[in-house]
């Protein structure tokens, strides 16, 4: 089932971003220039870039009622997971990173459930946003993911849930923070811990511990838009408590055409696989939130 339609008439993307903020239609400007270069430098030192109430007020709100429409479409599960996302290898010690594993639970709204007018469609579809997006990661061009699942989630952690420690196989993420938790929800990461030559386990075993000093946090919130590098930079959400559920928004885009995730990827996140016909089509990826 479809989500519903909040508006009759759907939000222009001028009404969505607040352009007052972030004057991105035109990226040549010097003041996009310098947002561009900022975002830049803070994805070269820490992985991570923040704007800060990047939606406007009145799509901020429409953007938490579509979430609450949408949370019946849900998609839960609990499963145990280390760092790697992979089975238990005894072959390893004990101490090993990828034998310590922890609960993750959440749910998923897959890109099938949105309302063909949704917001969050109209945002992730938009050239503007896209456009920013890719000259942030200082590349010409960003493809929507083709997965007719993953290219659009809604994520929800409700009481009791968490996106335990872990890497992310995909190049970057794009987030936007819908509704913050009654307490708890926060984002954690610790930056570029590792490197191309080197896993560095001896910190990571301290991360996983809570013994390491470079932990960062983002307490982002609502309409705020993180753009995230998460191969290199060991990162989690920590458990959420109260009432009131942590939604976000996830846009999956790639730097190649005609990417999709992998079968087990989506049966872990939505309960379901795309076909294979469909899928041997396309360009398969290793990619989980």
């Amino acid at each position: 089932m479809v989500s519903k339609q909040l508006t009759k008439v759907p939000l222009k993307i001028e009404q969505i971003i607040n352009l007052d903020q972030y004057p991105i239609a035109d990226l040549s400007n010097q003041e996009s220039l310098d947002l561009i270069a900022n975002c830049r430098q803070q994805l070269e030192s820490r992985g991570c870039c923040v704007f800060k109430n990047f939606l406007t007020k009145k799509a901020l709100f429409l953007a938490q009622q579509e979430s609450l429409l949408l949370e019946n479409e849900a998609y839960y599960a609990t499963r145990k997971t280390n760092i790697f996302k992979t089975d238990d290898d005894p072959t390893l010690p004990p101490e090993h990173p990828a034998r310590y594993f922890m609960e993750r639970t959440n749910g998923f709204v897959p890109l099938n459930k949105f309302h063909p007018q949704s917001l969050f469609l109209t945002l992730y579809r938009a050239k503007i946003f896209q456009n920013l997006i890719a000259a942030c990661l200082a590349t010409e061009l960003i493809y929507e993911y083709s997965d007719p699942l993953a290219g659009l989630v809604l994520n929800i952690l409700r009481q009791g849930a968490q996106h335990p420690w872990h890497y992310d196989e995909n190049d970057f993420s794009v987030v936007l923070m819908i509704q913050a938790a009654s307490a708890g929800g926060i984002f954690e990461y610790a930056p570029n811990i590792r490197t191309p030559s080197s896993e560095n386990f001896e910190s990571v075993n301290q991360v996983l511990h809570g013994d390491y000093q470079g932990v960062e946090q983002n307490n982002l919130q609502p309409g705020d838009l993180q753009i995230f590098q998460g191969k290199s930079s060991l990162h989690r959400v920590t458990k959420v408590a109260g009432n009131q559920k942590r939604y976000t928004a996830i846009f999956s885009y790639t730097k190649e055409n005609n990417a999709i995730a992998k079968a087990e990827y989506s049966e872990a996140l939505f309960g379901k696989a795309i076909s294979l016909a469909v899928r041997q089509t396309k360009i398969l990826v290793d990619k989980e939130m």
